[in-house]
């Protein structure tokens, strides 16, 4: 009831602002629909809508020892989302603006009505010769640039079963820890030559959720720093980064930090492009997600353990029809302390994918997936057609 009261705010306040801004110009573009002023006010929304359709095999996942086959309507890595981006007019060298994202994720069977709805994004934007300044909730630094492969992105990748529901998990513990939504305040440098520089201070998450019995009394800290070479005929992307957080637990008395480091490179020319990612985490397990355990057990099981993701993925663009495929791991080493234990693990997850532009907005999608683990959750095959529809 709460979110439907705070949607029906938000389009009253959009309606205000539309109607209010009666000498503006409606414009449609490929890249979205802007409303603007004379005054230099501009109103921007873009959005997406992917849908896909998943065949999948799940080895002796069925309670009587047999694989189980599912077809699903599912939503992928991405879930539905418009994003709305209020700019003011420019005054003494500095562009302010708001961003605001609504998701809407396709839910599992036997529920109705019941897809998760959230907002991703709420964002105020400061920017000028001296960088650009973010504070809200948005997405994270460390990992980010590894998130943007070219397969799982745009299509669905790791998923947790039969009947899965909501957003999947890309390559998030098979190729890169989550960088994920979170409040937080960050500086990205202007372009210094080639060279961006991006560092923040990020919500500190709590293993296992709020609890007294732990204590974060620091921000998480995370930093990039990202080059682009250009080729002429293409370009060379290379980029590091880092996180540091600590956690106090009272009872026992333990503490333990979360950090992790990465690196990667990305090769684009004429078409081509070849991307190779690496990172090692401590207190963040195979599944790639800080302070939050999928695999079973208690989150506290992986503190101190140690973690790593890599993934490797070649595509080739033929003016619209792009064809790929990527291989990459997720692991983490055995590990026992005062406030838990976790076994060794690792997934694995091989994706071969097509992608063809219909037109300027509509994308169908072919993917083919094998995935496989030493956590509870069943290996399996699949294979997936979709589109999606971007504005």
């Amino acid at each position: 009831m709460k979110s439907t009261k705070y949607l029906k705010l938000l389009f009253t306040g959009i309606a205000v602002f539309l109607a209010s801004i009666s000498s503006s110009g409606l414009l449609f573009a490929q890249d979205g629909a802007s409303f603007e002023t004379d005054e230099g006010w501009n109103l921007h929304v873009t959005g997406a809508i992917p849908v896909f359709l998943v065949a999948s095999n799940h080895d002796n996942f069925s309670s009587d020892g047999d694989d189980q086959f599912a077809t699903r309507v599912m939503s992928g890595f991405n879930p539905g989302n418009v994003t709305f981006t209020i700019g003011a007019p420019s005054q003494n060298g500095i562009d302010v603006s708001a961003v605001f994202q609504i998701n809407h994720h396709l839910h599992g069977p036997s529920v109705q009505n019941a897809g998760l709805f959230e907002g991703r994004i709420a964002d105020i934007v400061i920017a000028g010769n001296f960088g650009t300044i973010n504070a809200g909730k948005g997405f994270g630094i460390f990992n980010s640039i590894s998130i943007g492969d070219n397969g799982s992105q745009l299509g669905v990748g790791r998923f947790g079963g039969p009947d899965a529901a909501d957003a999947t998990l890309g390559r998030i513990g098979t190729g890169y820890t989550y960088a994920n939504f979170n409040p937080r305040v960050t500086y990205t440098t202007p372009d210094l030559g080639g060279f961006t520089l991006k560092a923040g201070i990020i919500n500190p998450e709590k293993p296992g959720g709020p609890s007294a019995n732990l204590e974060t009394a620091s921000p998480r800290f995370e930093g990039q720093l990202d080059y682009v070479f250009d080729l002429g005929s293409g370009s060379l992307q290379a980029w590091a980064g880092g996180l540091y957080q600590n956690v106090n637990i009272a009872t026992p008395d333990y503490d333990f930090d979360i950090s992790g480091w990465d690196t990667g490179l990305k090769l684009n020319v004429s078409g081509l492009t070849l991307t190779g990612t690496y990172s090692e985490t401590t207190s963040i397990g195979a599944d790639g997600l800080i302070g939050i355990n999928i695999s079973g057990g208690s989150a506290l099981d992986q503190a101190d353990i140690d973690g790593s993701q890599w993934f490797t993925e070649g595509t080739y663009d033929f003016d619209g029809f792009v064809l790929g495929a990527s291989y990459g791991e997720g692991s983490q080493d055995a590990n026992t302390t005062e406030v838990g234990s976790a076994p060794d693990v690792t997934n694995e997850l091989f994706m071969a994918f097509a992608r063809i532009s219909v037109t300027d907005n509509l994308l169908f999608l072919i993917e083919a997936q094998s995935f496989s683990t030493d956590a509870p959750q069943a290996d399996y095959g699949a294979f997936i057609l979709g589109s999606q529809i971007t504005f």
